[in-house]
């Protein structure tokens, strides 16, 4: 057995933090088994040991590699064999459902908010419609910047060979949730906040990365 009993327990949070998220139950099963797998599997191993199809399986390992989660490789070489892992860097696996699935989401809400808001400049009566989409650009562009910054983390992360570079991402890391909290309780209007907050992260990676690239 690969997984043991009581750690394939655990399988059915891998299910639920998937669907939560928007993304299937059945990808996180795949996932989740293979986060906990002792090694690498076969489809057909993921098949039976979730009792599932195989198209099913292969639906969800293709929307898995799609995103970064997974890795597959041939079992031996000659060989049409080839088995799943999961990748063991998190980080990389977010930064990738945020290329190429939220930041595009972000994007285009972010451009309808703004349609509204220059169709609704030239009426008093507006006002509040006008401040509403002021509010969600504004969010739209905390939530970029907060993208932008995890994915610009991520791929440095993959240059972790570099001693300072490591030194300074496990920094950041530990400072990180401090330094939102504080962003997040200064007072003034949201769209200053924003701004500041965009600053604040160019400013960290531009002092922190320099030279790294």
């Amino acid at each position: 057995m690969f997984i043991e009993p009581e750690i394939l327990k655990e399988l059915p949070h891998f299910e639920m933090f998937f669907s939560h998220i928007g993304f299937k139950r059945i990808d996180g099963s795949v996932f989740g088994l293979l986060v906990l797998a002792q090694k690498p599997l076969t489809s057909e191993e993921i098949e039976a040991a979730l009792k599932l199809s195989q198209s099913a399986v292969s639906l969800s390992l293709k929307t898995l590699s799609h995103f970064g989660a997974i890795e597959t490789k041939d079992l031996r070489e000659n060989s049409k064999a080839r088995v799943h892992s999961a990748r063991e860097d998190s980080l990389n696996i977010v930064a990738s459902v945020f290329r190429k699935r939220e930041e595009e989401y972000i994007v285009e809400f972010k451009n309808m908010a703004q349609r509204v808001l220059d169709r609704s400049q030239q009426t008093p009566a507006n006002d509040a419609r006008r401040k509403r989409m002021i509010s969600i650009i504004s969010t739209c562009e905390i939530a970029e910047s907060v993208m932008n910054f995890v994915i610009t983390i991520a791929q440095n992360k993959s240059r972790e060979h570099h001693e300072l570079y490591s030194a300074q991402y496990e920094a950041i890391i530990k400072k990180l949730p401090k330094a939102l909290d504080l962003i997040a309780g200064t007072a003034g209007p949201i769209a200053d906040m924003t701004t500041s907050l965009k600053e604040s992260l160019t400013n960290t990676l531009k002092n922190n990365f320099k030279g790294l690239r």
